[in-house]
């Protein structure tokens, strides 16, 4: 259990670390900056060695505590909420720490002659030039593996277990178990049904977001960024459905022991955490680390409509999806009802099932 907390708190680390190293040319902590220099450059590798160091320490704590103190995977399992918690929390906090300070630096650029862009530039041809793994395949192979699961659980009645196992330490051993109910046996499937909706839409955004465009060849960065975006995503998200499936296959349908199932489960997770890294840094956000020795053209300046430089609100934009500007990917514009809405219903629908099994 201790190597797999310590890859976690490690991908968690490095994924924190690198954050003003992927994001989008031209944008450092959320800021738009005109160019380089030796202060923002300096304020990276401070943001990078902070948040390594935190991680390596709590990867360090987490030995003591099972290897000095012989602490049990219950108490384990705790430790490890706790640290991941406090390493998110410490990298978001920190991150916007570094984001007041571009902004100070920003206006003494302003006061000494520095003048924002305020032209935005179009490209009308953007989505019809964008290739993206194809959403209605990605949905199709989804429901197919749901339906596949179905099928097998309505088939086996008979040898589903009075008792149901919802939920298992690291080691595979059982820790939480449940009566027998519809609701509880068919738990899974109506979660991934949900998660098909929210895993097809966002692949999906990769095509319909919101461009922020520089010159052409900022363009074709980002059409290459969102295609590879999209395709890893596609991977993912059956991954995603496969673990759904294994789980209850061995929870509801006893076909797989719990090791089997806990090797599964451990082998898709490293996959999708290498897929993860392999994007952030061959890549970077919006293409950001294509051909970094080029030169970073001058682009719209929006900073006014990005709160501490991680979340978008903006009224006058009917944007659903905009490219973040914190880590890879799409966030939504929170000024955009519709937008806030596909988050929150399907979290509270995840939830209610979560509180009303058992």
């Amino acid at each position: 259990m201790i190597w797999m907390i310590s890859l976690l708190l490690l991908f968690l680390g490095f994924s924190m670390a690198m954050t003003p190293y992927i994001a989008q040319r031209g944008i450092v902590f959320g800021v738009t900056m005109p160019e380089k220099n030796d202060k923002i450059a300096k304020l990276k590798k401070h943001y990078f060695l902070e948040n390594m160091i935190l991680s390596v320490l709590f990867i360090i704590l987490s030995v003591v505590f099972d290897r000095g103190f012989k602490v049990t995977d219950e108490v384990l399992s705790i430790l490890m909420t706790v640290f991941i918690s406090c390493q998110i929390v410490y990298g978001i906090m920190s991150y916007f720490v570094c984001n007041r300070r571009m902004l100070r630096l920003k206006e003494k650029m302003i006061v000494e002659g520095y003048q924002p862009n305020k032209k935005i530039t179009l490209d009308l041809s953007f989505r019809e030039n964008m290739s993206i793994f194809p959403t209605w395949i990605l949905t199709a192979i989804q429901l197919i593996i749901i339906a596949f699961e179905i099928v097998i659980t309505i088939k086996n009645q008979t040898i589903i277990p009075n008792k149901i196992i919802m939920q298992w330490d690291f080691q595979g051993n059982p820790t939480r178990i449940v009566d027998k109910t519809w609701l509880n046996i068919y738990s899974a499937p109506i979660i991934q049904l949900v998660l098909v909706f929210i895993l097809s839409f966002t692949n999906e955004s990769y095509k319909r977001g919101k461009q922020r465009v520089m010159d052409k060849q900022s363009v074709k960065w980002s059409q290459s960024f969102r295609k590879m975006s999209s395709y890893m995503g596609a991977v993912i998200a059956v991954l995603v459905q496969i673990m759904m499936f294994v789980i209850q296959m061995t929870s509801v349908v006893p076909f797989l022991t719990e090791k089997t199932m806990t090797k599964i489960l451990m082998i898709t997770i490293g996959l999708m955490l290498l897929a993860i890294i392999g994007l952030m840094v061959i890549y970077g956000q919006s293409g950001a680390r294509i051909n970094q020795e080029s030169a970073t053209p001058a682009s719209y300046d929006d900073d006014k409509y990005w709160k501490g430089g991680m979340f978008y609100f903006n009224r006058e934009d009917p944007s659903f999806w905009v490219e973040k500007r914190m880590g890879i990917g799409m966030t939504i514009n929170l000024a955009n009802w519709k937008a806030v809405v596909f988050v929150v219903a399907p979290i509270v629908v995840i939830l209610g099932i979560t509180f009303f099994i058992g």
